[in-house]
């Protein structure tokens, strides 16, 4: 039985136009054309591609971003097995050349970490773990629409939603609860410069 197709795979071969299966991602490339490119592992490689864009400050993505995938992980929460979004969403168009620049940058990080994932800690990756991913994403996802975090911008958001997103791809336990781990700083850091940016608000007003 041949060894699945590894997630820089895939994802290499989307950004380049040549997605193996029956869909293929020409010049414009939408959110739709992404999901529809992904195949049997469109969930965690959604949750990749859609925080590989919050590596990088790209004004105005994380809320794109974050839109997507709120939907996507209320889909998770419910056990959906195939996910998908409202006609208007899929046809939104992306910044195809800043998202290439994006995975190339971060696809030779990737494979050095698929050398060391394989399916493991299987209750950490199975379907209660992933409703658990589901929520975590949820958290992620609003933290991205209304935190934006100086300096670094999305970057705790969007490096957990890439963790969380190759454990699941992978069955990786491991990945997942380091996953966990980095939402949980994100939310943490987020929840601070909230707090930061309202008490400031309300000393000003008061």
């Amino acid at each position: 039985m041949p060894a699945p197709e590894k997630t820089s795979h895939i994802i290499a071969a989307l950004m380049s136009a040549k997605a193996s299966g029956d869909s293929e991602v020409f010049g414009s490339l939408t959110v739709g054309d992404l999901l529809t490119s992904l195949r049997s592992r469109a969930f965690g490689l959604s949750l990749i591609l859609f925080g590989l864009p919050n590596l990088l400050p790209i004004p105005g993505l994380p809320i794109l971003t974050g839109i997507v995938l709120i939907m996507l992980a209320l889909q998770i929460l419910v056990g959906r097995e195939v996910p998908w979004l409202p006609a208007r969403i899929a046809g939104t168009a992306l910044p195809r050349a800043r998202l290439t620049q994006v995975v190339n940058r971060t696809l030779p990080l990737l494979r050095r970490v698929e050398t060391m994932t394989r399916p493991r800690l299987a209750l950490a990756a199975g379907p209660t773990a992933r409703r658990l991913v589901g929520f975590a994403v949820l958290v992620l996802a609003v933290l991205l629409i209304i935190v934006p975090i100086p300096w670094i911008g999305s970057m705790p958001q969007g490096l957990a939603l890439c963790v969380l997103g190759l454990g699941l791809t992978e069955r990786d336990g491991l990945l997942v609860v380091a996953g966990f781990v980095l939402a949980a700083i994100a939310t943490a850091v987020s929840a601070g410069i909230g707090y930061t940016i309202v008490a400031s608000a309300l000393s000003v007003l008061f």
